[in-house]
């Protein structure tokens, strides 16, 4: 008897090592799908705050290229009334247009204001296109129709803003103003 108790004692040793067996590996399975399952929420997570960061920047981007479009439109409605534009005789929205040519030459101002483009429109070249229009330069002024101050060449949009544009014209003795409605058309960048 005692042989056969030890060899049973054997034979349940060893079954209870092969039924430890599966449970171990029950229990690495069950540890190895949690861990998946932790790396997919994990994973889930990151995708969602990607996405929630991707319409937070837009967001962004939109509210700045909204304020830049803002600032645009105020500063286009001052600058006839500031000192490189206004009129010797100090009227309000009024434009000189001798003082344009020198602006033209003068490359300091490209840095100046906040615009990527500049220009102020003749009545003359109103129903022109941007072809059509001619240049203004000291060789055919006053005979023009676009003062182009300067053109950073970006994507943009243009505010405008209609003024007087006033010369010192004379005939016989007298020296007069003449002046003409026109166009202040401004760009701001547009940041993608």
């Amino acid at each position: 008897m005692k042989i056969k108790n030890k060899r049973s004692t054997r034979v349940l040793n060893q079954l209870s090592i092969i039924k430890c067996l599966p449970d171990s590996k029950r229990s690495q399975l069950k540890i190895q799908e949690m861990m998946f399952m932790l790396l997919g929420v994990f994973l889930f997570f990151i995708l969602v705050g990607l996405f929630a960061l991707m319409l937070i920047n837009s967001s962004i981007r939109q509210s700045a290229n909204k304020i830049a479009e803002d600032q645009t439109i105020l500063a286009v409605r001052s600058l006839s009334n500031s000192p490189e534009f206004i009129c010797v005789n100090s009227r309000t929205n009024c434009v000189d247009e001798d003082k344009m040519i020198g602006l033209m030459r003068n490359n300091n101002y490209k840095n100046f204001w906040p615009f990527s483009s500049l220009m102020i429109v003749k009545y003359s070249g109103f129903n022109k296109s941007e072809s059509q229009m001619i240049k203004c330069s000291s060789e055919n002024y006053p005979d023009c129709d676009v003062f182009i101050l300067f053109d950073k060449n970006k994507s943009e949009r243009t505010t405008a803003s209609f003024v007087a544009l006033c010369r010192k014209e004379s005939e016989g003795n007298s020296v007069y103003d003449k002046c003409e409605v026109a166009k202040i058309i401004a760009g701001v960048e547009i940041k993608n």
